[in-house]
């Protein structure tokens, strides 16, 4: 019998007496729970924040929900990681809080469900019922009217798996416009499962490709929303219909995502790959082809998502925090800025979030870090300021486009569309031509774009159909994302018969570094190891036999030079040497990039040498001429005389590779360069800053129309700019950037931004790093016990307890997360303002030029 425990007020001494009894059967310290919770704080003020209820009246809370008739729902967790000696209720419960007095504060509790285990999320439907999604099922309970009994249990899905993990399985719901249930699983450590719904309809997976899944008030019609999520947890649906989701990270892979999910969606992660999401099969925010990026990064550990008022607000379990979310329309798709709303202390864990219709957010908080069950727990209300209704989001052309695409039977408009620069409206044309059987007779000769010829096989993939045909021409193509699409189709669908094909890959020169680490996992996937594992062993032994086999050609050990690993222990600068004397100026560049890369001080001999040497290219002169800034103090009589020739390219490497030495130069020396300045007066910048000389007044990065005139001045030089990007004394692009596989991946890589970015966003990339950050590369502050106050990106999580920044000097800081006690995000970039202020007009023009390469 469902037990309905009235907690209206009593006297004094019942109340102590009801305290005492909930003490002695949870086990609770009666110390602890007789302290008052410290409650969140509002971040801007305007927020009032309230206790509903606390210990012992509730304990453990996750999902929450209001429902038709203004009461709070809330799932009590009593089974999760649950301790031997624990003494609370044998099984979850659903527990109803309302205030009937209007004091602020939860006076009547009483308990609308019993049973089960692992209980984690609920949504009040409109017919008074309430759907519950549990790790392993999903259903209705239903309130006989009038009646005070339990109410009746519907399964509507249920999951069959071996996995028993409490919080990986089926957890996010919502109920979306149509009356259509949306639920989410997570990656199930991997574990196959087996989703039934109540009409017999099956889905199954055994890769750990977290999804979302929708189906009918009934359980019927079961169908897969989208993949590639870790644990989306909490789902949401907004007033225009689009479904929102957050989605937990890997340990190794930050931040946690906000998404809009959409139709067809593959967002990138499989947990057969590994864990961490570093695997080269594996993306978080678009990397690979045929995935989508997510539309702001959130705080850590996010629970739930929930729209209120124009805005999206979220529940982060591990930064203490409920945030708030404004969106922007970007194309077909979104972006967002946040805000925090509330921040509380170590034991502020807020979990469900549920709107009453009043305005109010009510906030369950499970009260420890621990992930046992503990006896702990609270719900805040938080009030909110009173502000006028926002209009409800409106599809842009683009969104409105988006949703024709999906619906559409016309073939030639999917695959032109297939081609279009916005991924969102790509994605929905490749959904769109997935639902389609012609989709299975597309000539790929017809297929204009690498990006219609990746969305072919993206549609395929979606739709379950053999991607097969199109494998060996996709994997022959000349575009690099082309080809990753097509070693993804192979791993996703085990295609045997192409393990030649990917072999033959190893040896192409039309090859990436990601290229090479997805073609090496998905041969030993082919050879049976499920991860798909990346031998840095068997990729490092391709290199060196492209490097060392009698028929590869200069092309082929050019291309390998480009993917070496800098400073390789089996490779030896007097083999890097020899290769400068290769009749190919292409692999004589290669050699001279990785000398520059390498840390052995003797490179400096060879590169001097080749800097030196009038006879060669003068391209690898520039590089050589460049590598040796590193040395510019024992080179300095080697650089004014490569300062003081006529080629225009090695002259000016030098005169940036003198800025280290500058102010140490004598007075002969720098009336060298003073003449050099007026022999070439297109130099005269270059020698200001070799001489430490203060640069001429120049606009602030605030007035883009200026900058975008001194660009339009004269055309930049690409290979100059590279070599500025990559140069020790330039703006050290490459200290937090890659192109084309060098660099480091701190910020975004940059080799495809010509693609994707217009000259202007770029340049204001540059002049305002902080303008627009990307989800992956948000700046945080972080202040420790010891007082320590960091300021840098989260890089990666190595295990449960350490997290691992890097500031802007590019230096990684280890720290304990036991440590933390104050975390923030920050709105300043990692990339420091300032940066065009250390180059020369025509620098600035060179890497523009640069990044705007369409490679």
């Amino acid at each position: 019998m469902t037990n309905r425990l009235s907690l209206a007020p009593r006297p004094a001494v019942l109340k102590l007496a009801a305290a005492a009894l909930t003490l002695f059967c949870f086990g609770l310290n009666p110390a602890v729970a007789g302290d008052p919770p410290a409650p969140p704080v509002s971040q801007d003020g305007s927020v009032k924040v309230s206790l509903f209820a606390a210990e012992p009246e509730v304990s453990t809370p996750i999902g929450a929900t209001v429902d038709s008739r203004g009461r709070l729902l809330v799932i009590e967790s009593h089974t999760h990681f649950r301790p031997k000696d624990y003494k609370g209720p044998a099984t979850d419960r659903i527990r109803i809080f309302e205030d009937t007095a209007g004091t602020g504060r939860a006076d009547k509790i009483t308990s609308f469900y019993e049973g089960g285990t692992f209980l984690m999320n609920l949504a009040a439907d409109r017919d008074g019922s309430v759907v519950v999604s549990s790790r392993n099922e999903i259903f209705r309970l239903t309130p006989e009217a009038g009646k005070d009994t339990p109410p009746t249990k519907t399964t509507l899905a249920h999951l069959e798996t071996k996995a028993d993990y409490p919080h990986n399985g089926l957890h996010g719901l919502t109920i979306d416009h149509d009356g259509n249930i949306c639920f989410g699983i997570g990656e199930n450590l991997g574990g196959k499962w087996v989703l039934i719904g109540s009409d017999g309809q099956e889905l199954t997976d055994d890769k750990g490709a977290g999804s979302i899944f929708r189906m009918d008030a009934k359980g019927k019609g079961l169908t897969r929303l989208a993949r590639g999520f870790w644990n989306p947890f909490g789902l949401g649906v907004d007033p225009a219909g689009n479904l929102w989701a957050v989605d937990n990270d890997p340990d190794g892979r930050p931040p946690c995502r906000l998404i809009n999910v959409v139709p067809g969606g593959d967002y990138g992660y499989e947990f057969r790959y590994g864990r961490t999401g570093m695997h080269p099969l594996q993306a978080w925010d678009a990397e690979l082809p045929g995935t989508l990026g997510m539309v702001s990064g959130v705080g850590e550990a996010p629970c739930a998502v929930q729209w209120h008022n124009g805005q999206l607000f979220v529940s982060s379990w591990r930064d203490h925090q409920v945030e708030a979310y404004r969106l922007s329309p970007r194309g077909a798709g979104y972006s967002a800025t946040m805000q925090p709303l509330v921040k509380g202390g170590e034991p502020f864990r807020p979990v469900g979030l549920a709107f009453s219709p009043d305005g109010s957010l009510f906030v369950t908080d499970w009260g420890s870090s621990s992930y046992s069950v503990n006896g702990k727990g609270r719900i805040w209300k938080l009030t909110l300021p009173k502000t006028a209704p926002q209009p409800e989001p409106k599809p842009t052309e683009a969104m409105a486009r988006a949703a024709q695409l999906r619906q559409t039977d016309n073939v030639t408009e999917l695959i032109a569309a297939m081609g279009d620069g916005d991924p969102a409206i790509a994605q929905a044309a490749q959904y769109g031509l997935s639902r389609l059987p012609q989709v299975e007779k597309t000539d790929w000769n017809s297929l204009a774009t690498p990006q219609q010829r990746i969305g072919l096989l993206a549609a395929l993939l979606w739709r379950g159909s053999s991607a097969e045909p199109y494998v060996a021409l996709a994997l022959k193509d000349k575009d690099d994302r082309v080809r990753q699409m097509g070693v993804r189709a192979v791993a996703e669908q085990g295609i045997l018969s192409a393990k030649k094909d990917l072999e033959a890959l190893l040896g192409s020169e039309v090859m990436s570094p990601r290229l090479l680490g997805m073609t090496v996992g998905t041969i030993n996937l082919l050879d049976g190891d499920p991860s798909a594992k990346v031998d840095s062993n068997r990729i490092n032994g391709v290199l060196l036999a492209r490097m060392n086999s009698p028929q590869a050609t200069d092309p082929t050990k050019a291309a390998a030079m480009h993917m070496m690993q800098a400073s390789h222990p089996r490779i030896a600068l007097s083999q890097v040497s020899a290769l400068l004397e290769s009749p190919s100026p292409a692999l004589q560049l290669e050699a001279v990039r990785y000398l520059n890369a390498d840390t052995d001080a003797s490179r400096f001999v060879i590169l001097a040498k080749t800097a030196g040497d009038t006879k060669a290219d003068a391209a690898v002169r520039a590089e050589a001429t460049a590598g040796l800034s590193d040395d510019a103090k024992e080179k300095t009589d080697l650089l004014l005389q490569l300062a003081t020739g006529e080629n225009e390219s090695v002259r000016q490497e030098a005169l940036r590779s003198l800025r280290p030495v500058g102010t140490s130069l004598t007075k002969p020396q720098q009336d060298q360069l003073a003449q050099i300045a007026q022999k070439f007066p297109a130099d005269a910048d270059l020698v200001s800053r070799a001489l430490a000389k203060p640069a001429a007044e120049r606009p602030p990065e605030t007035d883009i129309a200026a900058w975008q005139k001194i660009l339009d001045k004269a055309p930049g030089d690409p290979e100059a700019g590279r070599r500025i990007f990559f140069h020790p004394s330039g703006p050290a692009c490459f200290r937090c950037h890659m192109i084309e596989g060098r660099g480091r991946a701190i910020g975004p890589d940059l080799t495809m931004i010509g693609h994707s970015q217009t000259r202007d966003h770029v340049l204001e990339s540059i002049l305002d790093p902080s303008r627009e950050i990307a989800p992956l590369f948000t700046q945080w502050s972080i202040k420790t016990k010891s007082g320590q106050q960091i300021d840098g990106m989260l890089l990666r999580r190595d295990g449960q307890s350490l997290e691992v920044y890097v500031d802007a000097s590019g230096q990684e800081i280890k720290v304990p997360e036991n440590t933390i006690i104050d975390r923030k995000i920050r709105k300043e970039s990692l990339m420091p303002m300032g940066l065009v202020q250390g180059m020369t007009d025509q620098e600035l023009r060179d890497v523009v030029a640069m990044l705007m390469q369409k490679r």
